[in-house]
């Protein structure tokens, strides 16, 4: 899939229903487990409340999205909340994107999969941090593009990070895998 029809597709979603800014459950998790002073990147962020809620919470967060309709809302809610001081909003493609190395407290995407830019999120993480990802899964052995096999997040994981957590949830096609993992 071509970056523009990437870009279509997720702005028509994001353009067909209103956002809620709820965070995703992940987050409460990583939370709960702490993470270290310092900036957090979301890869993925969409119209995000993961981004609003680190925002209200005194986090410098770096929102990452392909889609300017997602990111548009995005920044529409932090004005509304007061916190554009708290966010730095980026349009690109994640396949080009590459994020300061060993800079973020806290690196997190929800549903998104892609090898080699988990691995630049994984560079990314500062002595200390954590690594959030939580991606769609194949619950059997068959590849599928944009899923990964429970595991695998943790079997891809470079030297020098310890998993905090490894689980999976949902079923058929709305099966999943998460990792929380500090370096």
């Amino acid at each position: 899939m071509t970056a523009d029809n990437d870009r279509a597709r997720w702005n028509a979603r994001y353009t067909s229903k209103r956002p809620t800014f709820e965070p995703q459950p992940i987050l409460s998790d990583v939370l709960t487990a702490g993470i270290s002073d310092g900036p957090v990147l979301e890869l993925a962020c969409g119209a995000s409340g993961n981004a609003v809620t680190l925002a209200s919470l005194g986090r410098h967060v770096t929102a990452v999205d392909i889609s300017d309709v997602g990111l548009g809302q995005l920044r529409c809610e932090a004005d509304n909340r007061g916190l554009t001081s708290h966010l730095d909003i980026v349009e690109a493609d994640l396949s080009d994107y590459q994020p300061r190395e060993h800079h973020y407290a806290l690196v997190i995407a929800t549903f998104f999969w892609d090898g080699s830019v988990f691995d630049a999120a994984c560079n990314a993480v500062m002595p200390g941090g954590v690594i959030a990802w939580q991606a769609l899964s194949t619950p059997t052995m068959t590849s599928r593009p944009f899923r990964i096999h429970h595991g695998a997040l943790s079997a891809r994981l470079p030297d020098g990070f310890t998993v905090i957590r490894e689980h999976q949830g949902g079923v058929e096609s709305h099966a999943w895998t998460c990792l929380y993992a500090r370096r």
